[in-house]
């Protein structure tokens, strides 16, 4: 589950947070908290599931090699019965959700299966992960008000440039090792030399998304909270290197911090209002 990445799970999290908190100022605690162990058991099966399909390519990657499939702790069949448990317990939270969100819900599992062989054939794999990633966007939503809107369907697409954006920096940590194993990411697509300018495109177009939201909801206390984060993660962009793994690596991380910022500021919106 690699629970040792803890900063990872609220960029699962974040969407539905965000979505079931612009949907409504007073959301249940319990819809909440099954968001939040929904989060953890889907990232977690993903995470599996990923590390099922790549072991032998992990096992020539640098950052990977020490997963524990790769490194032959575990069976790809303990692994398999692994992902299903956290499957069936993500199955047990979303049905006590309203039935609209359960459809929802059913209709990540194929995708989440089908991600991991997406770098052996295209170089937008980081697309078809940020459709999976944020589809908490629209069931956040739908839990509160048993229906979808536009406000839901454009955050879902800001939210979209947002994991392309984080998650081209985290195949930066790869570059070579792709190269190498003649792999594809949207990291190889763009090159060093446009990958921060592509990645602050995709930002630009995420805070678009956001403040298109706060306007089209006539909340300017959301949109205004989002002010002090503009700044800042152009700031982090400038300090980026590309070629130092560490150094994506904590923007890639920086990335969960900011989306409880975004939250409290959601919440402070709500609060006020």
């Amino acid at each position: 589950m690699r629970l040792h990445l803890p900063l990872i799970t609220p960029l699962y999290l974040c969407p539905a947070l965000w979505a079931s908190s612009l949907a409504s100022p007073h959301v249940s605690p319990q819809i909440l908290i099954v968001f939040l162990l929904g989060s953890v058991l889907i990232r977690g099966a993903g995470c599996t599931i990923n590390d099922l399909v790549d072991h032998d390519i992990d096992r020539h990657v640098r950052r990977t090699k020490e997963r524990p499939i790769a490194a032959g702790l575990i069976s790809k069949r303990q692994a398999l019965v692994f992902a299903i448990c956290q499957f069936l317990l993500a199955l047990g939270l979303l049905l006590t959700l309203n039935k609209t969100t359960i459809l929802l819900g059913s209709l990540i599992v194929v995708p989440i299966f089908i991600y991991p062989f997406l770098k052996r054939f295209t170089y937008w794999p980081q697309i078809f992960l940020g459709m999976i990633v944020n589809w908490g966007c629209l069931m956040g939503w739908t839990s509160v008000t048993n229906t979808l809107a536009l406000p839901a369907l454009v955050l879902y697409v800001a939210c979209l440039f947002w994991t392309i954006g984080y998650d081209t920096v985290y195949a930066f940590q790869d570059y070579e090792d792709d190269q190498r194993l003649g792999l594809k990411s949207s990291a190889l697509k763009v090159g060093l030399q446009k990958g921060v300018f592509f990645v602050r495109l995709c930002y630009v177009l995420f805070f678009s998304g956001l403040l298109g939201v706060a306007l089209f909801l006539k909340n300017p206390i959301f949109g205004f909270s989002l002010i002090p984060l503009i700044p800042l993660i152009f700031l982090k962009l400038k300090y980026l290197s590309l070629k130092d793994p560490s150094s994506c690596g904590d923007f890639f991380r920086w990335n969960g911090k900011m989306g409880f910022l975004i939250w409290a500021g959601i919440l402070l919106a709500n609060f006020v209002r």
